[in-house]
C-alpha cells in the first residue's frame, strides 16, 4: 500500500514537472463600477502579469507598459476562461478576485506578438503609400493614406510602439503602391440572350471595386527587402461613393495581416545570430574575448570566421539583441580585457577590445 501510494506521488510530481511552462493559470484582482467592468479589469491585470513574465525572462530594453497599452484592445481575445472566486462592494466599486487562464502558448497570438516585437527590439516603423502613377487625383490619393493609416493602425494592435508617419530615423519602411479601380457595373447574360444565340445582359444594378497592392518591407540600415506581399481586396454593392473606401479597408486588413507575417518570420529569423566585430591589435585578446563569449549566458555558439588587420569577425549564436548582448558582456569580460562599443545595428554589433 505504501508503495502504490509512492508511486502515485511520484507519478503526481512527474506530471506537474511535465506542465508546459507556457499553461499561465493566475490569480488576479480586479474592480470597476459593476461586476462585468472589474472582471475586464481582472482579466487586462491577468494578461499584463503573463506578458510581463515573458518580458522579464528575456534580456530587453522594451517598455512593458508601452507593450501592453499597444495590444490592450485585444486583451479579450488572449483569455481562454476566467473564473470569479469572490466578489465584494465598497463605495459603490465592485471588487473581483478571479482565477484567469491566458493563452501564453507560444503558438498563441499574444506569445506571438510579444515575440514579434521582443525579438525586433520594437523598431520604428514607417509606412508610406502610394498610388499606381497620379492619374487618380485627390481621391485615390485619400484611398492611398487611408490604407497607410489602416496598416499602421494594425501594427499598433500587433504591439509596435513606435510607428511614425515621417520616414526618417526609422528601422524599417513599408512601401506600398495601391490601384484602386473604379467602380465597374456589374451585368449578367439574360436568358432570353443565351436561347435566341443573340448575346444580351442584365444590369444588376450593382458595381465591382477593386484594391489591389504590391508591398515591400526594407530595412534602412542595409537597404535589405526583408519581405513582399500582394494583396487585393474587393467590395460589391451600390456606387454611391463609398465602394471603393471598403474595397480598399479590406485590402488594408490583409496587408496589415501580411506585414506581421514578414516581420514574424524575420523577427526568427534576425537572432538565431549577431554578427560581432571586434577590433584589436591583439591576437591573443581576441582569443581570450572568445573564450568569455562562450561563457556568456544567453549565448549558444561562437564561431570566429576571419581575424586580420587588427579586425575578427565574429558569428554569436544568440537569441539577444546587438545591444543587449552588449551589455551582458560588459558583466561577463573580466581579467585584462576592456570592451567598448562602437557602433551596432539591428544585426551586427561593432567593438573595440583592449
Amino acid at each position: 500500500m505504501k508503495l502504490k501510494k509512492f508511486l502515485i506521488a511520484a507519478m503526481a510530481a512527474l506530471s506537474i514537472s511535465m506542465t508546459p511552462a507556457s499553461a499561465e493559470v493566475v490569480t488576479v484582482n480586479g474592480a470597476g463600477i459593476s461586476e462585468t467592468a472589474a472582471i475586464n479589469d481582472a482579466k487586462r491585470n491577468a494578461v499584463e502579469q503573463v506578458i510581463g513574465t515573458a518580458i522579464k525572462s528575456r534580456s530587453t530594453s522594451i517598455d512593458l507598459e508601452l507593450v501592453f497599452d499597444a495590444i490592450e484592445s485585444r486583451t479579450q481575445g488572449y483569455v481562454n476562461s476566467c473564473e470569479v472566486l469572490s466578489t465584494s462592494t465598497s463605495g459603490g466599486t465592485v471588487n473581483v478576485t478571479a482565477r484567469v487562464d491566458v493563452s501564453a502558448e507560444p503558438t498563441s497570438e499574444l506569445m506571438k506578438d510579444v515575440e514579434v516585437v521582443m525579438n525586433l527590439n520594437d523598431p520604428r516603423l514607417a509606412v508610406v503609400i502610394e498610388h499606381y502613377g497620379d492619374d487618380g487625383g485627390d481621391v485615390y490619393r485619400r484611398n492611398a493614406e487611408r490604407c497607410a493609416a489602416a496598416i499602421r493602425e494594425e501594427l499598433v494592435k500587433r504591439g509596435f510602439t513606435h510607428v511614425v508617419d515621417n520616414p526618417q530615423n526609422i528601422d524599417y519602411v513599408i512601401l506600398g503602391n495601391l490601384s484602386v479601380s473604379k467602380p465597374r457595373e456589374i451585368k449578367i447574360p439574360s436568358w432570353s440572350g443565351l436561347s435566341s444565340g443573340t448575346p444580351t445582359s442584365v444590369d444588376t444594378l450593382l458595381s465591382r471595386s477593386e484594391a489591389i497592392m504590391d508591398c515591400k518591407i526594407k530595412r534602412v540600415d542595409t537597404d535589405e527587402i526583408i519581405g513582399e506581399a500582394h494583396s487585393s481586396g474587393e467590395n460589391i454593392g451600390v456606387a454611391d461613393g463609398s465602394l471603393d473606401n471598403q474595397a480598399v479597408a479590406k485590402l488594408a486588413a490583409k496587408s496589415a495581416q501580411e506585414v506581421r507575417t514578414i516581420f514574424n518570420r524575420e523577427a526568427r529569423k534576425i537572432f538565431k545570430s549577431v554578427k560581432l566585430f571586434a577590433q584589436s591589435g591583439d591576437g591573443m585578446k581576441i582569443l581570450q574575448f572568445e573564450e568569455f563569449l562562450n561563457q556568456t549566458t544567453g549565448v549558444t555558439g561562437v564561431h570566429v570566421r576571419t581575424f586580420a588587420g587588427g579586425r575578427a569577425t565574429i558569428d554569436v549564436d544568440t537569441d539577444l539583441s546587438p545591444q543587449n548582448l552588449y551589455r551582458v558582456l560588459v558583466k561577463t569580460v573580466g581579467g585584462d580585457l576592456a570592451l567598448s562599443l562602437q557602433g551596432f545595428t539591428s544585426t551586427t554589433l561593432d567593438l573595440a577590445v583592449d
